[in-house]
């Protein structure tokens, strides 16, 4: 007998009931981890994850699956869909991508786009036969001091962060960023440091932090060119002992500024985009 699908919204949960099924939907994934409600109550807020339209994926009953649903007027996004370890391999992950299709088009997005590790062949697929299509790779950027000399870098002045993303965001910035990259998400996201690289009396190039010197993470970076990032990067070098940036768009002109000062590609993602 095959067993009863259903759907329920993740709104009928608690933060702790859904940041376990969540966990549990992402167990023994590439990157295992531990979300908990503190975790997740950020991502709603920052990412803009709907929980009305966000959904858990009921086998009989029980909870075995989610989706999370991120809706920015007439855009959608997902923030993860997972299926619970003795749920797979029997096409619920089908189920559950289309149900989280309707429920954008419900809601009035005109477009959904998602991220996917390019590894991750088994995942890509199911998009893939749900008609999202690849438009884009965004790469995770890492950098490690090791024994070498740190760089020369020019001094960087402190800057606010929401008058950096509300002042240069959309000029510094040669393509589209990615959803947790973009002005919703910076503007909501607490803690972060504003840093610039002035020329001439004029900011050239900004970025948004977060961690310590010992390990710096870089949650925007935006530029006048490529020169000018790269400047900047190297002046971060000079403080730091790592950098990691996430969600670089393969096909902007800043990327290659990491390269050039000693940046590698320690994974990357696949964006998908349906029109709706």
């Amino acid at each position: 007998m095959s067993p009863h699908i259903s759907f329920t919204p993740a709104s009928a949960y608690s933060l702790d009931a859904l940041a376990d099924l969540f966990t549990r939907s992402f167990e023994a994934y590439f990157y295992p981890g531990v979300t908990t409600p503190q975790v997740l109550a950020r991502r709603v807020v920052t990412e803009n994850i709907d929980l009305l339209r966000s959904v858990v994926l009921l086998v009989d009953g029980e909870p075995s699956g989610v989706a999370l649903l991120a809706r920015r007027a007439q855009q959608a996004w997902c923030g993860g869909l997972g299926v619970i370890r003795d749920r797979r391999g029997g096409g619920l992950s089908h189920h559950l991508v289309a149900e989280m299709i309707r429920q954008a088009r419900e809601a009035g997005a005109e477009r959904l786009t998602l991220e996917v590790l390019t590894r991750n062949i088994a995942a890509l697929r199911v998009y893939e036969r749900a008609g999202l299509e690849v438009t884009r790779r965004l790469l995770v950027l890492v950098w490690r001091l090791d024994n070498e000399v740190p760089p020369d870098g020019t001094p960087l002045e402190i800057a606010d962060p929401e008058a950096l993303v509300m002042g240069h965001f959309a000029a510094f910035h040669p393509v589209q960023a990615a959803w947790q990259r973009a002005p919703a998400a910076l503007l909501s996201q607490p803690d972060l440091r504003g840093l610039t690289l002035c020329e001439g009396g004029e900011i050239v190039a900004y970025t948004l932090v977060t961690g310590d010197d010992d390990a710096l993470r870089l949650i925007d970076l935006g530029a006048r060119d490529e020169r000018a990032a790269r400047h900047l990067i190297l002046a971060l070098q000079a403080r730091a002992g790592s950098i990691t940036s996430v969600n670089e768009p393969a096909n902007s002109c800043l990327t290659p500024a990491f390269m050039r000062v000693g940046f590698v590609v320690a994974d990357e993602q696949h964006e998908l985009t349906m029109a709706l």
